[in-house]
């Protein structure tokens, strides 16, 4: 029997790729930024593995993105059913932050490499065509044992107007359309995005979105 993860189907046309994450922000936003690309193709986001699991057939997709840390069926799970059911499926982890002992749970389940939610969705987009051919993608990070979950008791504490414009961030509002809403320039909100993502060591907007919900800052 042919190794699934060495032989991609023979479909031409776009990559289709399914996105799995119980974050609506992150599941829209990196569906937008992907689906522009010409070669790939968003068939639809799901935001837990049940509705994954029991859509992937109908979907057929070639790549999914599966966030490891969701309720009721985690990706670990949610991984190992799609290979025991879809094997031609090849899947990708997305993660914020993790451990050592995630990435080893994800990749026996069967997931061809791990992926941060940070990464630039260029990064995100050679990772897709790369699990597509049956290449492993591991970032550096992945196995960094010092990767551990933000805590609360790790927030920040923020002023009223910081506060307002994170939670704007996460609603996905753009800089001009948060100005509007706190009375601000575009480059002054800008100017404070640029710090939160400072104070939440994020490198984007849909990390400090994510960061934001793990602190419960939101």
């Amino acid at each position: 029997m042919d190794d699934p993860h060495q032989n991609p189907p023979g479909d031409a046309g776009p990559i289709r790729v399914v996105i799995v994450d119980d974050d609506m922000y992150v599941r829209t936003t990196m569906a937008r930024l992907l689906d522009a690309y010409p070669d790939l193709h968003i068939s639809n986001t799901y935001e837990n593995g049940a509705e994954a699991l029991e859509a992937v057939r109908a979907d057929h997709p070639d790549v999914m993105l599966v966030d490891v840390g969701m309720p009721g069926m985690d990706g670990v799970e949610l991984t190992r059913l799609v290979r025991e059911q879809a094997p031609t499926v090849r899947v990708l982890a997305l993660t914020s932050l993790t451990t050592r002992e995630t990435v080893s749970a994800m990749l026996r389940a069967g997931a061809l490499g791990f992926l941060f939610k940070d990464s630039f969705h260029e990064a995100v987009a050679n990772a897709i065509r790369a699990a597509y051919t049956g290449l492993s993608v591991l970032t550096p990070k992945a196995g960094d044992p010092l990767a551990t979950p933000l805590r609360p008791d790790d927030a920040p504490e923020l002023s009223e107007i910081d506060s307002r414009i994170l939670k704007l961030v996460a609603q996905g509002l753009t800089n001009d359309q948060i100005a509007e809403q706190v009375f601000m320039s575009a480059a002054t909100v800008k100017y404070h995005i640029g710090l939160l993502r400072e104070q939440l060591h994020a490198t984007n907007r849909v990390t400090l979105a994510v960061r934001a919900g793990e602190l419960h800052l939101l």
